[in-house]
């Protein structure tokens, strides 16, 4: 039985992404919640839940460090 993080976000068999598109995709997250758009306007425009957004962003301000 898998586990219930196991293709989180993959819906109807589409295949997980390569890790230079998820690199892209937190870049241009960063890149529009730095220019004031919302977490929810950001969550909307990649395809995302709000909650799945979020986690993301807390990823990568975690690995690589955030000064305001």
């Amino acid at each position: 039985m898998a586990d219930a993080g196991d293709g989180a976000g993959i819906v109807g068999g589409e295949k997980r992404p390569a890790p230079q598109e998820m690199a892209m995709r937190a870049l241009r997250m960063l890149e529009r919640l730095v220019a004031g758009s919302s977490l929810t306007e950001v969550a909307a425009g990649e395809g995302l839940t709000p909650r799945r957004a979020r986690e993301l962003v807390a990823e990568v301000v975690a690995q690589r460090g955030f000064d305001p």
